[in-house]
Order: structure tokens, then C-alpha cells, then sequence
């Protein structure tokens, strides 16, 4: 087993690895626009950050690093029928030497209880676990505005200001978000399927109090996705959240989708588990993430 950088070359090869990763332990598409937008990623070094694992002329693991503050999140993967515990330590050993300090974290599947028990092997500690959740659209989807506040739809020149209030929303969960604007912006607003007309904002006295950014979902057929959902701490408690749920939920239906999707934090400290039930989602897939600290003791 050996590891070497990516290339170019290796782009179709890769992406049929990800692909088949990802039905088997997912049970989702991964489509090969996912793939470029993660190596075209401004914060990224391709070069340094990201390993292919080869056994003899055969692409068999993948694994990448990214930073979020002082942890660094490992996307780790295996080509389904290989073996778990040849492959998978040989990444990770990797990416502890490529990330040096702070926290490491990987995930899988609730259910991939290979890779699980051979992330514990290694001494990674599960930490948190988060929910993929899913609802049936059937025409119950109408909004309660509280207030008198009311959603609008993006427009140009709000991206500074949608992602200084997903900052500030975010600063009561579990994992803050400490990335870039720039970083935001490619993952978001300059993808090929970015839909303005999918991002709902509230605002109340020129603040802006809650948004959804939403989209199709690329992994899910006939599927809404709702990416992010915010509200911020002063505008809590009074139904935003849910009126934006409906919000979205309607217009995913008027556009012929049937489902609609998140994720989330299965311990959310602001109880966003409890939301997504009462507008009747239900858990379809669980992630548990793992964590090792780098720094010496």
C-alpha cells in the first residue's frame, strides 16, 4: 500500500471511487461537480492536503484534510470490497503527520461499523453524532410569520452580509464556523447550481435576523436540501426557524420536488432536532464523528 499526491489525470478514477464510497455507505450520489468544486476549494493545497492510496496500479483510498480553527476535519474513504484495515490506517497516519497539532476528526456512517471499530483502533474517540433527516412534501407546508417579519429573496451584493450572520448564528453550536469568506462563497454562491431564488432571509430593522439557503439536492433524487438554516440569537424563540422550514418546504413543492432534506447536529444546542420533528422530518441516516488531539499532553 502506498499513498501519492493527486493528479489531474487521476480525476475520473477518483470520482468513480467516491461515487461507489458513497452509495455503499450512504446510500447517496456523489456527483463528479461535487468533486471539482472540493478541489478547486481556495483554502485547500491539492498538493500537500490531499492522498491517493494505491495498491499497484489500483486507486483503492482517498484521504484529505481541511482546517476549521485548530481542528482539522479528515474525509477519509475506501473502495468498497477492499480491505478497511489496510487502507484506512495508512490515511490517517497520514493525515495526523500532515495536520502535526490541534484536533483531528474523521466520520462514518452510523452504520459502517468496519470503519468505526478501525477508527477506535487508532485511537480516535467518537465525539458527536449528527442526523441526515427527510419529510414527505404534501401540501402542509403554508408559514406562520411572526411579527409581521416576512421572508425576501437574495440579492445581489448580501453575500457579506448572509455570511457575517451564519458567523454570528453559529457561534452557539457545536463546531463555530471559522472559514474564510472566500471559502463560503465558493462553496455557495459560486457553484454552476446556485439558485438565488433559494435563499430565504428575514430581516427586522435592517438586521438580518434568519435565513435558509437552500437548494436541490445533489445526492437525493426529486429532493430539496435545506444547507443552512439560521436564527440569529436575538430573533430565537418566536418561530422564525419553522416559518422558513414551511417557507422553503412550499416552494420545494411548487417547484415538482417531493422530499425535502437537512442535516444536523443530533445534540444541537439550540434544539434544532426538536424543530425539524414538529415539521415532521425524520431521521434517515446517522454520522458519528471521531476525534484525536495531536497536541502532546
Amino acid at each position: 500500500m502506498n499513498l501519492r499526491p493527486y493528479r489531474e489525470q487521476d480525476f475520473d478514477e477518483l470520482h468513480r471511487l467516491l461515487e461507489a464510497a458513497s452509495q455503499v455507505t450512504r446510500g447517496e450520489r456523489y456527483p463528479p461537480e461535487e468533486l471539482r468544486t472540493w478541489l478547486a476549494t481556495p483554502t485547500v493545497n491539492v498538493a500537500t492536503d490531499v492522498r491517493l492510496a494505491v495498491d499497484g496500479d489500483r486507486l483503492v483510498g482517498y484521504g484529505d484534510v481541511d482546517r476549521n480553527g485548530d481542528t482539522w476535519y479528515a474525509d477519509i474513504r475506501v473502495l468498497p470490497g477492499e480491505d478497511v484495515d489496510a487502507v484506512v490506517p495508512v490515511l490517517v497516519t497520514w493525515a495526523e503527520q500532515r495536520v502535526g497539532s490541534g484536533r483531528l476528526r474523521v466520520w462514518a456512517a452510523a452504520t459502517d461499523e468496519r470503519l468505526r471499530e478501525t477508527y477506535e483502533r487508532l485511537a480516535l474517540v467518537p465525539v458527536r453524532h449528527s442526523y441526515g433527516m427527510m419529510v414527505d412534501l404534501v401540501g402542509n407546508e403554508s408559514a406562520i410569520w411572526p411579527d409581521g417579519l416576512a421572508p425576501r429573496i437574495f440579492q445581489d451584493g448580501d453575500g457579506p452580509r448572509v455570511y457575517d450572520a451564519i458567523v454570528d448564528a453559529w457561534l452557539d453550536t457545536w463546531d463555530p464556523w471559522r472559514g474564510t469568506y472566500e471559502e463560503w462563497a465558493h462553496w455557495t454562491m459560486e457553484r454552476d447550481d446556485f439558485d438565488p431564488s433559494l435563499w430565504f432571509l428575514v430581516e427586522d430593522g435592517g438586521e438580518l435576523a434568519a435565513f435558509a439557503l437552500c437548494s436541490k439536492s445533489w445526492s437525493h433524487d426529486n429532493t430539496g436540501w435545506v444547507n443552512i438554516l439560521g436564527v440569529r440569537r436575538p430573533w430565537r424563540r418566536r418561530g422564525l426557524g419553522e416559518a422558513l422550514l414551511r417557507r422553503a418546504f412550499a416552494e420545494f413543492r411548487h417547484r415538482g420536488l417531493k422530499r425535502a432534506g437537512l442535516g444536523v447536529d443530533a445534540q444541537s444546542p439550540t434544539g434544532a432536532t426538536r424543530l425539524y420533528e414538529r415539521v415532521g422530518m425524520r431521521i434517515f441516516r446517522e454520522t458519528v464523528f471521531y476525534e484525536k488531539s495531536l497536541d502532546p499532553a
